[in-house]
C-alpha cells in the first residue's frame, strides 16, 4: 500500500535544519563571529578617481603593407584600442614609473612587491558603449590615494610617448619604393620574353578561338561519322539483299510420269511373289529362301511407291534483274563510303591539331598567370610603400608634438569616506553564508546517520513503502488523530495482503497466502487450516509483530491498535503476550492459555499473569522454541475460528528468536522501527531474518516519529 508520496526537497531540507538545529545555529555562530572579527580587524581604505578619453584626434596610418588598410579618420574608437589603453594603464611598466623605479637592472625583492601591491591597488574599467576609462587608486588616507593616482597617470603619458612609431619608418618605406621599381622592370622582361618563346600574344583570346575551332571540328566530325555509319549500313543492307537474290530466275517447268518403270517393276512384283508361293509348298516360311524372297518383294514395294510419288521433270532459267539492280546500288554505296571516310580521317588529323594546341596553351596558362599575378604585385607594392612612405612622415612628425589620441577629463579626486571595510555587505554576506553552510552540514548530518527519522529514510533502507507512522506523543499536539488515522492504514494494508474483507467483520474464506516449501516438506497455512477444519467457514487471521530492538514501543502500538480495530467493524481481537507464554511454557511445559475480555480496550488478551505466577530463568534458543511454535500453532489455528484478528506480540529479533520460529503459527509479519532508535545494521538484521521465515512480510510501520518543525511552517511546506 502507498501511504506516502515521496518528500520534496524543500521538506527534506527543512527537517533536517530544525532536528540538526544545535549545528545548524552552531555554524552560523561561528560563521558571523569571524565575520565580524574580520569587519573589525580591517584596515581602512581610500579611493581617488579619474576619467581619461580616448579620442581620434589624429589619423591613423597603419605600418603595413595590405592595400586594404586605409588611413583611419573615423570619429569611433575601436573596443581594441580602448584595451590596449587600458593594459598599458595596468603594465609593470608604468608602476615602476609612477615609483620612481628605472626600468635596467634588476628589482630587488622589496621594489618587486612594490610594483605588485600598486598594481593590485588600481582599477582600471572602460566604460560600457563609450570610449572613456575610469582609473581608481585605493590607498591609506585620501591625500595619499591622490598623489598616489597623479603619479600613475604622469607614467602613463610618459610611457605612451615611449610606445609610440619609431622613426625609421619613412627611411624604411623609401628603400622599399626603390626596391619594388626595379622588382617591376624584371618582372616585366620576364612576361615578355615567355610571350614571344610560346608566340602568345593574348592567351585569353587565343583559347577562345581555339575552344571555337576544336567545336566546329567536333561538329564537323559526328556529321561526317553520322554519313559513313549511314553509309556503312546501307552496303551491309544491300549485301545481304544481294546474297539473298539469286543471279538467274526459272522461267518453264514441266512434269513427266514413270508409266514404263512402274509397269516393268509391277510385272517383276507379280514374278516375285509367284517365286515365294512355289518356295512356301516346298520349304517352311523361316527357311532362307523364303526370307530372302520377302526382303525383295519388300524392297520392289518401296521402288514401286517411290516412282509413283516422285514424278520426272524438265526446267529452263534466265538472267534475274533484281539481281543486277542491286549489284550496281551496291558499288555506288561502297564508292560513297570511302569517300566518307577519308573525310572522316581528315577531320580527325584537324581535330588532333586543334586539341594539341590548347593543350599547349593550357601548360603556358599556370607559368603566364604567375608572371601576370607577379608583375601586378609588384606594381601594386610599389604604389602602396610609396604611399607609406608619405603617411609614415606624418606620423613622425605628430608623434615629435606629442598629439596623442588620449586626454585626462577629470583630474584625481579622492573621497573623505573609505571604501572599506563595509559592514552591512560584510555582515549581509556572511549571513547568508553562514545559512547555507549550516543548512549543508545539517542535511549532511542527518542524511549520513546511522538512525532512521523518516518513512523516506526507511523505504530506502528496506527497499518497501512504509505501511504508516505513528507520531511520538510528546511531540506532536494532534497525535491523536494524527495516530488514528495511522491504526487505519495498518488494518486496511493487513486486510489487502491477507486477503481480509475491508467491510463487515474483517474475516474472509479465501485463502492468505499460497503453500510455502521447506525443502520436501509443504508448511500449509494456519488460516487455510481453520478454514478446511471449520468445513469452509470464515477464519480469522493471526499477525505477528516485532522489532529490531526492545523499547520499540510494539506493546503499546498493538494496544492502540486493537482497540482500533473493534471500534471500527466490532472485529473481535485478541493480543497474546509471547514472552509470556514462552516463560510459562519453560516452567510448566504446557502453551493451553485462556482468554479474557478487556471492556476499556474492546479486546481479548490471556487470562493470568506472567508477572506473579511465572518465573523465567532467560529465553532458551533452540529446541524449546521450535517445540513452542509447533505445540502453538493447532492453539491458535482453533483461535483463529473464534477472532477476527489475532495479534502477536513478539519480542524483539536482538533479544529472541521466537518472531521468526513463529512463522508455522502466523499469516504475516509486520515489523515495527522506532525513529532514532536502531541503527542500520539493526534493520537490515531485521529485514534479513523476517525474509527468510515462512509467512511473508507484510510492511514495515514507523513508530514515535517525531516532528522537529513547527505546526504552522509544517502546514505551509507540506
Amino acid at each position: 500500500m502507498k501511504s506516502y508520496a515521496p518528500p520534496k526537497l524543500r521538506q527534506i531540507v527543512t527537517e533536517a535544519v530544525f532536528r540538526r538545529s544545535r549545528i545548524f545555529l552552531l555554524t552560523v555562530f561561528v560563521v558571523m563571529s569571524i565575520v565580524l572579527l574580520v569587519t573589525v580587524l580591517m584596515h581602512r581604505k581610500y579611493k581617488a578617481e579619474a576619467k581619461l578619453m580616448v579620442q581620434p584626434v589624429r589619423s591613423q596610418a597603419p605600418l603595413g603593407t595590405n592595400p586594404n588598410q586605409q588611413v583611419m579618420t573615423s570619429s569611433d574608437v575601436s573596443p581594441t584600442e580602448i584595451n590596449n589603453e587600458v593594459d598599458l594603464l595596468q603594465s609593470p611598466g608604468v608602476a615602476r614609473r609612477a615609483l620612481g623605479e628605472s626600468d635596467s637592472g634588476t628589482d630587488t625583492v622589496a621594489q618587486q612587491n612594490a610594483v605588485t601591491q600598486l598594481q593590485k591597488n588600481i582599477d582600471v574599467e572602460p566604460v560600457h558603449q563609450s570610449s572613456d576609462i575610469d582609473v581608481t587608486l585605493l590607498a591609506d588616507s585620501p591625500d595619499q590615494a591622490k598623489q598616489q593616482l597623479q603619479k600613475v597617470l604622469d607614467a602613463y603619458f610618459q610611457e605612451r610617448q615611449n610606445t609610440s612609431r619609431s622613426g625609421g619608418a619613412a627611411q624604411f618605406f623609401d628603400q622599399q619604393s626603390m626596391d619594388k621599381a626595379k622588382q617591376v622592370d624584371l618582372d616585366q622582361q620576364a612576361l615578355t620574353d615567355f610571350e614571344v618563346k610560346h608566340q602568345i600574344a593574348d592567351l585569353e583570346d587565343e583559347k577562345k578561338q581555339q575552344v571555337t575551332r576544336v567545336g566546329l571540328l567536333l561538329d564537323n566530325l559526328s556529321a561526317a561519322e553520322a554519313q559513313l555509319a549511314s553509309a556503312n549500313s546501307r552496303v551491309s543492307s544491300q549485301r545481304h539483299e544481294l546474297a539473298a537474290t539469286p543471279p538467274r530466275t526459272r522461267t518453264t517447268v514441266r512434269s513427266i510420269t514413270n508409266q514404263y518403270s512402274q509397269e516393268h517393276l509391277n510385272t517383276e512384283m507379280v514374278d516375285l511373289q509367284n517365286k515365294r508361293t512355289e518356295l512356301l509348298k516346298r520349304y517352311p516360311p523361316t527357311s532362307r529362301e523364303v526370307i530372302e524372297t520377302n526382303e525383295k518383294i519388300a524392297n520392289l514395294q518401296k521402288a514401286i511407291d517411290s516412282a509413283g510419288t516422285n514424278p520426272a521433270g524438265e526446267s529452263a532459267t534466265d538472267v534475274n534483274p533484281t539481281y543486277q539492280q542491286l549489284s550496281s546500288a551496291l558499288a555506288l554505296s561502297v564508292s560513297e563510303a570511302s569517300g566518307l571516310a577519308a573525310q572522316r580521317d581528315q577531320l580527325q588529323v584537324q581535330l588532333k591539331d586543334g586539341r594539341q594546341r590548347m593543350a599547349d596553351l593550357e601548360e603556358s596558362t599556370a607559368p603566364y598567370d604567375a608572371l601576370q599575378r607577379k608583375l601586378v604585385q609588384s606594381q601594386d607594392d610599389y604604389k602602396l610603400y610609396a604611399q607609406r612612405s608619405g603617411e609614415a612622415r606624418v606620423n613622425e612628425a605628430l608623434d615629435s608634438a606629442k598629439m596623442f589620441d588620449v586626454s585626462l577629463v577629470q583630474p584625481p579626486v579622492a573621497s573623505p569616506d573609505p571604501v572599506r571595510p563595509k559592514p552591512v555587505l560584510y555582515l549581509a554576506s556572511g549571513l547568508a553564508f553562514a545559512i547555507l553552510l549550516g543548512t549543508v552540514l545539517a542535511l549532511y548530518t542527518d542524511t549520513s546517520a546511522e538512525q532512521v527519522y523518516t518513512p523516506a529514510q526507511l523505504d530506502v533502507l528496506t527497499g518497501e513503502r512504509t505501511i504508516a507512522t505513528f507520531a511520538d506523543e510528546d511531540d506532536a499536539d494532534d497525535h491523536e488523530d494524527r495516530n488514528r488515522l495511522e491504526y487505519r492504514r495498518v488494518l486496511v494494508t493487513i486486510r489487502s495482503a491477507l486477503g481480509a474483507e475491508e467491510q463487515g467483520s474483517g474475516s474472509s474464506t479465501a485463502p492468505s497466502a499460497a503453500p510455502v516449501t521447506d525443502g520436501a516438506t509443504v508448511i500449509r497455512s494456519g488460516h487455510d487450516e481453520a478454514v478446511a477444519s471449520a468445513h469452509g467457514k470464515p477464519a480469522g487471521y493471526c499477525v505477528a509483530f516485532t522489532s529490531a530492538l526492545a523499547g520499540e514501543g510494539v506493546t503499546y502500538l498493538l494496544t492502540r491498535l486493537a482497540t482500533e480495530a473493534a471500534r471500527q467493524a466490532s472485529s473481535r481481537v485478541a493480543v497474546l503476550d509471547m514472552a509470556l507464554l514462552l516463560r510459562r511454557f519453560e516452567t510448566e511445559e504446557s502453551v493451553s492459555f485462556g482468554m479474557k475480555f478487556n471492556s476499556a480496550a474492546h479486546f481479548w488478551t490471556l487470562a493470568f499473569n506472567g508477572d506473579a505466577n511465572l518465573h523465567s530463568n532467560g529465553m532458551r534458543q533452540g529446541g524449546t522454541q521450535g517445540q513452542f511454535s509447533a505445540r502453538l500453532r493447532p492453539l491458535l489455528i482453533a483461535a483463529r475460528k473464534e477472532f477476527d484478528f489475532i495479534f502477536l506480540d513478539c519480542p524483539s529479533v536482538q533479544a529472541s528468536t521466537l518472531a521468526s520460529e513463529l512463522d508455522i503459527c502466523v499469516d504475516g509479519y509486520v515489523a515495527v522501527v522506532s525513529a532514532a532508535q536502531p541503527r542500520k545494521q539493526n534493520l537490515e538484521q531485521l529485514t534479513a531474518v523476517l525474509r527468510e521465515a515462512h509467512a511473508p512480510l507484510l510492511g514495515y510501520v514507523l513508530n514515535r516519529r517525531r516532528y522537529p518543525v513547527p505546526g504552522w511552517l509544517h502546514r505551509m511546506i507540506w
